[in-house]
C-alpha cells in the first residue's frame, strides 16, 4: 500500500502498475459536478446511495460561485468540493474532485444520468471477468431489446465510442497519474480514453444497457444541442481523431445544408452550414471554444 497526498487530502491507496486493478466488490466514491441543486441531482444521488453497492463518498465539484448553492450541495449530506478560481474547464473540475476521492476507484458521473440499483455493481464484476478495470454504461442503441456489452481499445476506437464522462468507473490512481487536460476544451474524455489505450494497450468495457437514464434537458432537438455536438466534434478532430474535420465531412455538412434550403428548413440550413464552416476554420487555427455548461 502507498500513501498519497494530493490537495491536502490524504489516504492509502493501492499501488498501481502497469496490470489491471483487481477486487472482488467496486470501493468507489462518486465524482459528480454540477453548478446547481436541482430535483434531478437529488434523484441522481438517491440512486448512488440505492446501490447494491454504494459508494463510499459522494463528490459534488461546485462550479456555482454561490453560497446558497454550495449550502444547497451541503444539505444532500455529501463533500462538496469548491471549484478553483477562474474560468470553469470540465477537465479541472474532474481533476479536483477525483483528487479529494479517497477510494481507489472513481466513478465520474453526470448530474443528468440515473443509473439502476445494480449497475456499478454487476458492471464492474463484468470487466473483472473480462481482465479489464475500466467499465463505462451508455443508453440503449435504437432498436436495442437487450443490454449489450462490448470491449473498446485501440483496435476499434474511432474518437467517439471512448470511455464516456457520463457515468464511468475508473481506477482513481489512473487518473491521478495521467490527468485530463485541461486545453481539450470538450470531449476531453474521449482524449483521456486514447491515452489510456495507447499507454496500456488494454480496452475497456462498455455496457449499453436499458438500466441507465441520460436525462440532460440540452441533448436532443433543443436549440442548445447542436452547439454542444458542434464543440464535441472540434475537439474529437482537433485532439484525438482528425478524420473528424477532414474535407469529405466538410462536403457532406455542406450538401445537407443546401439540401435543408430545398427543403425550406432554414434553421437546419443554418446549422449545417455553420459546422461546416466551422470543420473549416479548424483546420487552419484552433478555435477559441470555453469549456462550459450548456
Amino acid at each position: 500500500m502507498e500513501e498519497v497526498t494530493m490537495a491536502g487530502h490524504a489516504r492509502v491507496l493501492p499501488i498501481l502498475t502497469s496490470a489491471p486493478l483487481k477486487m472482488d466488490r467496486p470501493c468507489y466514491g462518486a465524482v459528480i459536478r454540477a453548478y446547481q441543486c436541482t430535483p434531478l441531482l437529488e434523484q441522481v444521488i438517491a440512486a448512488l446511495r440505492a446501490q447494491s453497492v454504494p459508494p463510499d463518498a459522494i463528490l459534488v465539484v461546485d462550479s456555482s460561485r454561490s453560497a446558497e448553492t454550495s449550502a444547497a450541495f451541503a444539505s444532500l449530506e455529501v463533500t462538496v468540493v469548491p471549484y478553483p478560481e477562474g474560468e470553469f474547464n470540465y477537465s479541472r473540475a474532474i481533476n479536483v474532485g477525483v483528487e479529494a476521492n479517497p477510494a481507489p476507484l472513481t466513478l465520474i458521473i453526470s448530474s443528468h444520468v440515473l443509473l439502476g440499483a445494480e449497475m456499478v455493481e454487476q458492471g464492474w464484476r463484468a470487466a473483472q471477468a473480462h481482465n479489464l478495470e475500466i467499465v463505462f454504461w451508455t443508453p440503449p442503441a435504437p432498436g436495442q431489446v437487450d443490454n449489450v456489452g462490448c470491449i473498446v481499445d485501440r483496435r476499434n476506437f474511432n474518437g467517439r465510442n471512448g470511455i464516456s464522462n457520463c457515468a464511468a468507473l475508473i481506477p482513481t490512481q489512473r487518473i491521478l497519474d495521467r490527468p485530463y487536460r485541461e486545453e481539450v476544451f470538450a470531449a476531453e474524455d474521449q482524449e483521456w480514453s486514447r491515452s489510456y489505450y495507447e499507454t496500456f494497450n488494454r480496452g475497456v468495457l462498455q455496457s449499453a444497457t436499458h438500466q441507465i437514464q441520460y436525462l440532460n434537458p440540452n441533448h436532443g432537438d433543443g436549440a442548445q444541442s447542436w452547439v454542444k455536438l458542434l464543440n464535441e466534434d472540434l475537439a474529437i478532430g482537433l485532439f484525438v481523431n482528425r478524420r473528424v474535420i477532414m474535407p469529405d465531412r466538410i462536403a457532406t455538412r455542406f450538401l445537407r445544408g443546401v439540401l435543408a434550403v430545398l427543403r425550406r428548413r432554414p434553421e437546419r440550413a443554418r446549422m449545417h452550414f455553420s459546422i461546416a464552416r466551422a470543420y473549416l476554420m479548424a483546420n487552419f487555427r484552433q478555435p477559441k471554444v470555453k469549456s462550459r455548461y450548456f
